[in-house]
């Protein structure tokens, strides 16, 4: 038996909405990715928001908008698409890999708390096979060794 990476579900409005886009002069900057943007931005709270062709190129300017770069440092999970640990290179930054829990495959607040330095200016948890990282442990032990 074949088992599918992922599955989706299409209907005739979602065919519809895309031979719209397909059809109108704006294929990628067009009115439709400023309603979505819009969209997200309020479902989220925010006052703005940028869409992007994909995790790899928002990733980036992510981190070249905090403006990492030479001597910086970034942890990550080895654990991951490579666009983890690129979006810092790109950037000069340096990328540095935690360990991960053999139970969810994710880094976890102890194994990135090993990896800290006083270079380090960022922590990307990764999220992998349906495990989400403990976040709020992340981020306690985080805001601990920062004070």
């Amino acid at each position: 038996m074949f088992l599918p990476y992922g599955t989706q579900m299409i209907n005739e409005t979602d065919v519809q909405a895309v031979m719209d886009v397909l059809r109108a002069p704006y294929l990628t900057q067009g009115p439709r990715v400023e309603e979505f943007e819009r969209a997200i931005a309020a479902r989220a709270g925010a006052r703005y928001c940028v869409a992007f062709c994909n995790a790899t190129s928002a990733l980036h300017c992510a981190v070249r908008a905090l403006g990492l770069g030479e001597g910086d440092e970034g942890i990550t999970s080895p654990n991951t698409f490579v666009a983890s640990a690129n979006c810092m290179a790109y950037c000069g930054a340096t990328p540095v890999f935690a360990d991960i829990d053999p139970r969810t495959y994710n880094v976890t607040a102890e194994t990135m708390s090993v990896r800290l330095t006083d270079r380090t200016r960022l922590l990307l948890p990764v999220h992998f096979a349906g495990q989400p990282c403990d976040m709020a442990s992340i981020g306690a032990r985080n805001r601990a060794a920062s004070a």
